[in-house]
């Protein structure tokens, strides 16, 4: 039985792309509620933003890999 690529490279384009993307549409609702509404649609921006938010502090708080 002969593995892809994508099975080597332990799940290629998907794996690549799930959290920019996933970050991407958090990004998408917590504006677009910002739009449509008060109360709820404000806390519901807010939070899906700040995720956004802590998810890149996080990236730029860690140290290096090396």
């Amino acid at each position: 039985m002969s593995t892809t690529r994508e099975q080597r490279a332990g799940g290629g384009v998907r794996r690549i792309f799930a959290a920019p993307a996933l970050m991407g549409l958090l990004s998408l609702v917590g504006l677009l509620s910002a739009l449509l509404g008060d109360h709820l649609w404000d806390a519901l921006s807010w939070a899906t933003l700040g995720i956004t938010l802590l998810v890149i502090a996080w990236y730029i708080a860690r140290p290096a890999e090396r």
